[in-house]
């Protein structure tokens, strides 16, 4: 289907295929005798800038429309569609991460992003837009937010998306079971992932909240193999665990000394 508007010698065609619509402004440069026929130049959209290691640059007018337009308290689904409809370039991963950041409702926020992918064809959620919901549900008080998480990490599966370590110490953060946590550690290596010293302090302090001193105690062991430190309330939490229960009192007296050690250590440098 193709719509032309004539004013001031600019003719605005819209070129609508059967999945996408895409905008161009064409100026006329000359016409039939019959006037039946017309020739156009085309300028095509400008491509959106992008930062020093190649990433696009969210437009901010973008995300502030966009942003307004969802938080109305009656928005029209038309003017919602017809906005994102008419960007161009349509609306790209980053720009979709920041609006859902600008949401303050977790549940206007997790519509949206499933929303997303029928603005464009050529849209796709990563691994920064899955993460930011994440977080937003993390921190929300839904009552079904570990379902919804959940099935967004089975959509991520479906989509073969790879997390990053940031997915997964989010994750580590929100679910509290062992079970759970050992999904995350899954994930770790399915996705071929390197554990760092802020995921092993997320670890330890999630068996903590879910009283298991134990395998706190084993992370911790494991983490200074590798040769990370415990900060000094990593260190305070996982003392304060060992202390109520006297059968942890050899273990208790290790992590004290190597908490001298590395206080010692953090000084001299």
């Amino acid at each position: 289907m193709h719509r032309r508007r004539r004013h001031n010698n600019i003719m605005c065609v819209t070129i609508r295929p059967r999945h996408y619509a895409t905008k161009y402004i064409a100026k006329i440069t000359s016409t039939s005798p019959t006037g039946r026929s017309v020739t156009a130049e085309v300028t095509p959209p400008q491509p959106i800038p992008s930062d020093t290691r190649g990433y696009p640059i969210p437009r901010r007018h973008v995300i502030c429309k966009a942003t307004n337009l969802l938080l109305q308290s009656r928005p029209s689904g038309s003017s919602i569609s017809d906005f994102f409809s008419s960007l161009s370039p349509p609306l790209t991963p980053s720009e979709a991460s920041e609006i859902l950041k600008s949401l303050n409702c977790p549940r206007l926020a997790y519509n949206f992003f499933h929303f997303c992918p029928s603005f464009s064809p050529a849209f796709h959620h990563d691994a920064f837009t899955y993460n930011r919901l994440i977080l937003v549900l993390s921190k929300s008080n839904l009552p079904d937010r570990f379902d919804l998480v959940g099935t967004l990490l089975d959509d991520m599966e479906r989509s073969m998306t790879r997390g990053t370590i940031s997915t997964v110490n989010i994750l580590i953060g929100f679910f509290g079971c062992s079970n759970d946590l050992k999904r995350c550690i899954g994930l770790v290596k399915k996705w071929d992932l390197k554990m760092n010293c802020y995921t092993y302090k997320c670890l330890l302090q999630a068996h903590l909240r879910s009283r298991d001193v134990h395998e706190a105690f084993r992370v911790y062991g494991e983490m200074r193999a590798k040769g990370y430190k415990l900060d000094i309330f990593g260190y305070n939490m996982l003392l304060d665990a060992l202390a109520k229960n006297e059968k942890n009192s050899q273990l208790r007296q290790r992590v004290v000394i190597t908490k001298k050690n590395s206080l010692a250590g953090d000084n001299m440098e």
